[in-house]
């Protein structure tokens, strides 16, 4: 529905669609009424056209064809264009006794009739684009060195031409985008990324046709920070980890090619940048003083280029007549300001007669008072679109056309909190990829200017309200979300201290069906089952809204899991659920003050049940392929999940004696021979470990003859305290606060030794390497400072390899951004160790293929074995 408008009770269905009776019963069903279709439904939208044409009547002579066109002969013909790379297919349409009319072109050689009367407004997206390449005008007859224009080199281009000029480089970038670059790097790529990742890798291939041997692709990692300090500005995940992906599709080496790529932090400020390029200098031979000079002349030409910029669009903007509408195209630069990735929207809304202007150009955006929201968007791009939307909503005439791209991770989310800061302000959302075509973008920017006509102009938000939850949060049952069974441990830790906490039931159906009511299906398959579980616990006859609370634990990029809790909080109030809390501890301090946690009790009551629920699943899949009673192990396994958060509930320290007998009921199962292949699962944590999302992979693996080696949860929690110590060392920590954190790791080690013991002697992999460990033997692959689950999956692949499975498979949710990435890392694995791999992809859409492909691969494992 548009807006906040509701679904009343008579409900009229009009077009082609409505011949289909399957069609009209699924809107029955879903509005729970009689849905009316008119006799000439086919016909009432064109009747509807002919009626607004005739209201909106502005010419003299009408330029409708006649009745009698039918009758009248004409031909259609194709050909392509060669004058430019674009090669477009142009068609001819002749109709007899009239000029012929062509279409298919992106430029305007074939245009005969003007859609509009163009704006005298300058182009300043082409003014934009010679500001960017003319900021630094040096040049050096040094060492040709390629560089693509993707990502944020469409934002940062002037300081790297700077950077690389003075180190004594000769700077070659990759040519315009067009359809030849963005079919090469289609057919190239081997994940389904985003559009920008496939126009990105058909830019390095620009380059290495046309003869350049040495690549520059740095691995961006955050960007510049605004105003209002936010805790972190990342850049997208495959931004960041493109100079890795990149070589699963292209053979550098084949092609007598290499690529550099400095590790970079621009939003650690210039003392952290410089040290990264000097360290990336002293890698070329490139002495600390050169590398000093080149990074400032740097600096000086980026800002030059913002500056021009900034004052460019004050210019127009001040310029714009009173009531005179224009568009600012928001998205990231690398789509939003490349013509040949966006279909040249700025030139179409010029011949629609309406101005256009780049994100960096529009003046207020800048000026946006930094808020939760903001402060709370990890991802450096989005905070832009945010401001973006406050700074639209404020201005009558200035409207926003937002650019995205099918697949796009972060805009998944980010749509959502831009729609809520326009307020009812309308905009145009544009999502493009490949298959894109320009007459649908015509359509959809001709019919958001005809529904602006009579917009009101400013947009207005809903006062954000007060949340006073009324009742003392000791008397809410705490509802956690069913990831695994590792949640009934961290329920019983926090009833050990005083919050009372329940598990929500595990993901069925239901959850689907409330999952995808409530999401567009963009965002990632975790995210809709724990808003659908989320909505079957507050719809459920026994929901007490004022006493019950939520938890989602968070993070902080750049991964979209840390955005799961805010996009909840948006469900809930919109089901009128305000006064129902939801608790996210990484960023929500109000957990701890409402709780009266002192946290350390409950973070090593919580730790000590996920390292043993580790242990007992670990225990599990290495008894239950061999079990002689079916069902035994699994019985063993459930009366030991129980007994464990027992222990925990009752604070003691009685986990020991309940492990060991716990190990001794599993060793008393009585176990078959031979020996089945071991295959490990790995990828996103939540699909890994969750059976319903994952379809129950790891008992279908048994069920083929295989046995299963599961990444544990715990892996995650010291990847997460490794970090937090890697990015405190990067501030100034007080020496009590950095041995708070040596304490916390250290004890949390002690504390995981001490229950792997329990287990080590019968278990056939040992214990688990130690964060440093896994990090190190994914360093071949890809650099630690790209953060999150793709790094891990590919040193525990490693690891698990050099402990003897036959078969790696990583499973994440359809377009996850770490899943996709490790997918393409994952094959560069492969082709060095000969294992076989493959990569499954959850999205709650059926599983007939996964089946077939499950198969095949388990015939590979049990050879593998057998070698």
């Amino acid at each position: 529905m548009v807006g906040e408008r509701k679904i009343g009770k008579n409900v009229f269905f009009q077009g082609g669609t409505a011949f289909n009776q399957g069609v009209v019963a699924a809107f029955e069903r879903i509005v729970s009424g009689r849905v009316r279709v008119p006799p000439h439904h086919d016909v009432t939208g064109a009747i509807g056209a002919a009626i607004l044409a005739m209201k909106e009547k502005s010419w003299e002579k009408s330029g409708f064809k006649g009745f009698d066109l039918s009758k009248r002969a004409y031909g259609i013909e194709t050909f392509e264009c060669r004058g430019c790379e674009n090669l477009c297919e142009i068609r001819k349409v002749t109709v007899e006794k009239e000029s012929p009319l062509f279409y298919g072109s992106r430029c305007e050689k074939y245009d005969v009739v003007r859609r509009g009367k163009k704006t005298d407004m300058p182009d300043l997206f082409a003014l934009r684009d010679q500001l960017l390449n003319s900021a630094y005008d040096e040049s050096a007859q040094g060492e040709p060195i390629g560089v693509p224009k993707i990502f944020n080199m469409w934002e940062s281009l002037p300081f790297w031409k700077a950077f690389l000029t003075e180190l004594g480089f000769s700077p070659i970038f990759s040519e315009p985008t067009n359809k030849k670059t963005i079919r090469e790097g289609v057919e190239n790529i081997i994940t389904e990324a985003c559009f920008p990742v496939k126009v990105a890798h058909g830019h390095v291939l620009n380059l290495l046709e046309r003869g350049l041997k040495r690549i520059f692709i740095p691995s961006v990692i955050n960007l510049r920070r605004p105003s209002g300090n936010p805790l972190n500005t990342f850049a997208c995940p495959y931004a960041q980890t493109i100079p890795y992906t990149v070589g699963a599709s292209i053979d550098f080496a084949a092609l007598g090619a290499t690529v550099e790529t400095p590790i970079v932090f621009f939003g650690r400020g210039e003392g952290t940048t410089l040290k990264n390029l000097t360290a990336f200098g002293g890698r070329i031979g490139r002495p600390k003083k050169q590398v000093r000079h080149a990074f400032m002349t740097a600096l000086e030409a980026q800002e030059r280029f913002r500056r021009s910029v900034a004052q460019a669009g004050k210019d127009v903007f001040s310029a714009l007549k009173a009531g005179e509408k224009a568009m600012v195209v928001i998205g990231r630069p690398y789509n939003s300001a490349d013509p040949g990735a966006n279909l040249a929207l700025h030139k179409k809304l010029a011949d629609l007669g309406v101005p256009s202007i780049p994100l960096d150009m529009f003046p207020d955006v800048d000026g946006v008072e930094p808020d939760e929201s903001l402060d709370a968007m990890y991802w450096a791009y989005g905070q832009k679109i945010l401001r973006a939307a406050k700074a639209v909503r404020e201005h009558r005439n200035i409207y926003g056309i937002y650019v995205t791209n099918f697949g796009c991770g972060p805009d998944s989310f980010i749509t959502h909190f831009f729609k809520k800061s326009l307020g009812d302000k309308p905009f145009l959302q544009l999502e493009i990829d490949e298959h894109s075509a320009d007459a649908g973008m015509i359509t959809r920017l001709e019919a958001f200017l005809d529904s602006i006509k009579n917009a009101k102009g400013r947009g207005s938000t809903k006062q954000s309200r007060v949340r006073k939850y009324g009742t003392d949060a000791h008397q809410r049952t705490i509802f956690i979300p069913n990831m695994s069974d590792h949640s009934y441990g961290i329920a019983a830790a926090f009833r050990a201290c005083g919050v009372n906490a329940a598990v929500m039931d595990e993901s069925d159906e239901e959850t689907i069906h409330h999952g995808r009511k409530h999401t567009t299906g963009r965002e990632c398959y975790p995210c809709i089952l724990t808003t659908g579980d989320m909505v079957k616990t507050v719809l459920n006859k026994d929901f007490n809204p004022d006493r019950a609370a939520f938890f989602m634990p968070s993070g902080s990029g750049p991964c979209r899991f840390g955005q799961y809790n805010r996009f909840h909080r948006l469900v809930l109030d919109e089901l009128g659920f305000h006064n129902v809390p939801i608790y996210a501890p990484n960023q929500d301090r109000t957990f701890y003050e409402e709780f009266h946690l002192v946290g350390e009790r409950f973070s090593r009551l919580a730790w000590r049940s996920v390292v043993a629920t580790d242990l007992l699943i670990k225990m599990l899949h290495q008894t239950r392929p061999y079990e002689a009673r079916k069902g035994e192990s699994e019985e063993v396994y459930r009366q030991a999940v129980g007994s464990l958060s027992a222990v925990i509930e009752n604070g003691n320290d009685g986990i020991v004696d309940m492990l060991t007998q716990a190990v001794q009921r599993f060793l008393a199962v009585d176990q078959k021979a031979p020996q089945k292949p071991v295959v490990a699962i790995l990828g996103e944590i939540y699909v890994r470990n969750n059976r319903f999302s994952n379809s129950r992979i790891i008992q279908r693996i048994e069920e083929f003859g295989g046995e299963v080696s599961l990444a544990p949860v715990s892996e995650w929690i010291s990847y997460v305290n490794y970090l937090n110590r890697y990015r405190q060392s990067e501030t100034r920590l007080t020496l009590t606060e950095f041995l708070k954190l040596l304490l916390v790791e250290h004890v949390q080690k002690q504390e995981e030794h001490r229950l792997e013991s329990i287990f080590l002697k019968y278990l056939r992999h040992g214990e688990e390497p130690s964060t440093k460990e896994v990090l190190k033997k994914a360093s071949p692959y890809v650099h630690e400072s790209f953060e999150g689950e793709a790094i891990l999956t590919i040193g525990k692949a490693i690891d698990l390899i050099d402990k003897g499975v036959c078969g790696i498979i990583n499973v994440s949710p359809f377009n996850c951004l770490p899943g996709t990435i490790a997918s393409a890392l994952l094959r560069l694995v492969q082709k060095r160790h000969g294992i076989p791999v493959i990569n499954i992809a959850y999205d709650g859409q059926g599983e007939t293929n996964i089946t077939t492909r499950l198969e095949a691969f388990m015939y590979q494992v049990k050879d593998q074995l057998n070698r």
